[in-house]
């Protein structure tokens, strides 16, 4: 595999089923690659035991009292979001759900955070990212935002978040009450 996708994490599922099709000569067609994958995934997300990193979901209860909208801008299918969001508990916090296939360009194209901004009718700087994966965490500075990287524990590769603002090891690190003034 090449390394761009063996250490890669946060892009679009599109782009790397051509990554892969390209260079595995794969004959089926983009969409019939992407649609057996997403069977396998979401059977995977129904089936397997589904846990939030660690101090997610209290973080995004802490994050409602501050009466903030929320949203997810992802390059995974919308399909797939919200079933994990539904999982967990957690899928009404969200306003805003911006999938990878809303934009032209993946991460770490600033692209999908922006629209993300412009749909919640609010400035990039007026944003704040938490992010596991390098390109998430590109794309967010490109964009103009404030980014938080979060170290994923069960990543399988170790991503690059030097990029972003504050880096933290778990969401439990995060201070929601000097962020935002309270």
């Amino acid at each position: 595999m090449p390394e761009s996708f063996r250490l890669g994490s946060g892009r679009r599922i599109i782009d790397d089923i051509r990554e892969m099709r390209a260079h595995f000569n794969w004959e089926q067609s983009e969409e019939e690659v992407a649609a057996l994958r997403q069977q396998h995934f979401d059977r995977l997300c129904r089936e397997s035991r589904l846990e939030a990193m660690d101090g997610v979901v209290d973080t995004i209860h802490e994050l409602q009292t501050y009466g903030l909208p929320l949203a997810i801008t992802s390059s995974a299918v919308r399909s797939s979001i919200e079933g994990i969001l539904e999982r967990l508990g957690i899928r009404d916090a969200f306003a805003l759900i911006v999938d990878g296939s809303e934009v032209v360009h993946g991460k770490p194209d600033p692209e999908a955070y922006l629209l993300t901004a412009r749909r919640l009718g609010v400035r990039p700087a007026e944003c704040v990212v938490f992010e596991d994966s390098n390109v998430g965490v590109v794309a967010a500075k490109r964009a103009g935002m404030y980014c938080i990287g979060v170290r994923n524990p069960r990543a399988q590769t170790l991503q690059d978040l030097s990029a972003a603002d504050v880096l933290v090891e778990s969401m439990r690190d995060v201070d929601l009450a000097a962020l935002f003034g309270r």
